[in-house]
């Protein structure tokens, strides 16, 4: 029988990676060891763990040695002597940190990554990049309505009306399309942008309005993710979002590519176009900004325009994330269980796989 452990992440990111729901799910067929307070932060009590039927630990070390599969969203491993053959499952982003992977490049270690989930229907339930973006994009127009010094609903009272605040929506991935949609839950006129023309259905079954930008590069082979454009596209969708921008009261900006820098979309020309008062959130912050004024975890003002660069956004409702989480790597601790053994080198198992055996394995990471 596998034991599964689950670590406690660092006090910053207050996540956990498998919530008690989750390990009832998993129920018999493996046993699971908690560390101590590894969910107290996304508000699961070690109470909860133990009722679902986990074992608690009193410490990282005790899992590293015991647990045979190590989940953790972050990277957690920092090099020791292991007890065994290990199996370690994250969220260790291996395409933008490229050296973590060094790390775990010893042998009797495997590592899957399931940030490298490829985008079929049978990986959907395990697709913690849309988990987290959902997150995100909600989060980021909490943020934005509280820091924007105008409300973003119309209201009508005895002081007159109000109008409703434009947001404008840079990218209708995941966390875009979740930003129109909070954003027009809240009251907003929402007008949105992406590369991908073929967005525009999505954006406008929302309610928001496309702004479209002729003669984008060709998205259709990329596997649902955004690619680089041309200087000269790229020179082109700014000339359009210099005048949106100009515009809006709140600029959301989601933009990125795996493994490359975040396009940068709004430049400080820009910035010092906008209304004093606007407010941009940049949620590609940690590689590297869609803003030129973003700096990561902090708040820029320029020109009375407040540029927030969270990288972590999605744990400041860490409980709804966990829970998403969970379900995610739950679904696929089942699937790796499930056909680890006859068919090791299917689509899902091959794509995540990055180290198998202390040796570098995953293609996709390989020719990046």
């Amino acid at each position: 029988m596998h034991t599964i452990g689950v670590l406690k992440e660092g006090e910053r990111r207050r996540l956990v990676a498998l919530a008690p729901a989750g390990v009832a799910r998993l129920g018999v067929q493996v046993k699971v060891i908690v560390q101590k307070g590894a969910g107290r932060a996304a508000g699961f009590t070690d109470e909860a763990y133990l009722k679902a039927g986990a074992e608690l630990v009193d410490g990282r070390a005790d899992v590293m040695q015991r647990a045979d599969i190590i989940l953790g969203h972050d990277s957690h491993y920092r090099g020791e002597e292991l007890d065994g053959p290990k199996t370690f499952i994250g969220f260790f982003n291996v395409l933008n940190d490229r050296a973590v992977v060094d790390t775990y490049a010893r042998d009797g270690i495997t590592l899957y990554s399931l940030d490298m989930i490829p985008r079929t229907t049978l990986a959907q339930a395990m697709d913690v990049l849309s988990s987290v973006a959902s997150i995100s994009g909600y989060q980021a127009v909490l943020l934005a309505a509280e820091r924007s010094l105008a409300t973003v609903p119309m209201i009508t009272s005895a002081g007159g009306t109000l109008r409703p605040a434009k947001f404008l929506i840079m990218g209708a991935g995941v966390a875009g399309l979740q930003a129109i949609a909070t954003a027009k839950r809240l009251g907003a006129i929402v007008r949105a942008y992406d590369v991908r023309a073929a967005s525009r259905t999505e954006v406008e079954s929302l309610g928001a309005t496309f702004v479209e930008v002729s003669a984008a590069v060709d998205t259709r082979s990329a596997g649902g993710y955004a690619v680089e454009q041309s200087a000269e596209q790229l020179e082109r969708i700014r000339e359009v979002i210099h005048r949106e921008a100009a515009q809006a009261d709140v600029v959301v900006t989601t933009a990125k590519i795996p493994g490359k820098r975040a396009p940068l979309l709004i430049t400080e020309d820009m910035v010092l176009a906008m209304k004093p008062g606007a407010v941009i959130v940049d949620l590609a912050a940690s590689t590297g900004g869609n803003c030129a004024l973003t700096e990561p975890d902090a708040t820029v003002m320029r020109n009375e325009v407040t540029i927030l660069g969270p990288t972590a956004i999605e744990c400041s409702c860490a409980h709804s994330t966990s829970f998403l989480l969970s379900n995610n790597y739950t679904t696929f601790i089942e699937h790796l269980l499930k056909n680890i053994a006859e068919k090791p080198n299917d689509e899902i198992l091959r794509g995540t796989r990055v180290v198998e055996n202390g040796v570098v394995v995953n293609a996709r990471f390989l020719g990046n």
